[in-house]
């Protein structure tokens, strides 16, 4: 066995560390990871690839441990909840169908429960102390028809540098998807102080039953104490 092979897994126990001391147990028995593990987890990562590029398998264990406690995309937190009925959902695109001068079957399907919205907002709010700037994303999904099968639903979000580099990717399930309805996801981290001034383009995707329904695409920056949306793609 090489140093190596020893060096990469003390880096990973530095995030366990941190990963056991904040995980919670959810009502259904799963596990949420506090948003502090979450960014210790990342910071890890970007730890140990810096430390392991100056000093190589030693490097990457204090780097890890560096970046344990630091972060990257700091906080990380995800919620997700149902907003509104199936009777209401429904009535709403039915009504919208007819408007249209459709039939009524060509808005709401009768056998299924499929996606028919997703749409995203991205926000933010003022800077803490420390200068790091808490950034949440909204976004909200209407399911309809009157099928007796749920699509399992996934989102997927995506921050990507100036130079188009990939910084994070997360999947979420979306919690309490019981049939046609109105969802609605929050997710929150905060971007590093240096943040301020740099371009960020933010994708949030919808994923049906292993199926990308629709992906959002945001340019972003942090300009003069604000996050200004640049465009929306």
């Amino acid at each position: 066995m090489n140093i190596s092979s020893i060096k990469r897994p003390l880096a990973a126990a530095v995030a366990g560390i941190f990963l056991l001391s904040a995980c919670a147990t959810n009502p259904d028995g799963s596990y949420k990871m506090d948003g502090k593990a979450a960014g210790a987890l990342i910071g890890a990562a970007a730890g140990c690839a810096v430390g392991a590029a100056a000093k190589g398998a030693q490097g990457c264990a204090v780097g890890a441990a560096v970046g344990a406690a630091a972060g990257f995309l700091i906080g990380w937190y995800f919620e997700s909840k149902k907003i509104a009925d199936a009777k209401q959902v429904n009535d709403e695109y039915e009504q919208q169908s007819r408007a249209k001068g459709k039939g009524k079957a060509e808005s709401v399907p009768k056998n299924e429960i499929v996606p028919a919205k997703f749409e995203s907002k991205v926000t933010s709010a003022a800077p803490d102390q420390s200068g790091q700037r808490e950034i949440q994303v909204t976004s909200n999904t209407d399911l309809v028809g009157y099928g007796d099968t749920v699509p399992e639903l996934q989102q997927k979000y995506a921050i990507y540098d100036e130079k188009n580099t990939l910084v994070e990717e997360k999947t979420e399930k979306l919690a309490a998807v019981d049939g046609a309805g109105s969802y609605q996801t929050k997710s929150k981290f905060k971007l590093p102080a240096d943040a301020r001034g740099k371009k960020y383009t933010v994708k949030t995707t919808l994923v049906s039953n292993n199926k990308t329904y629709k992906e959002n695409t945001y340019k972003v920056t942090v300009r003069d104490g604000q996050l200004l949306m640049l465009a929306a793609l």
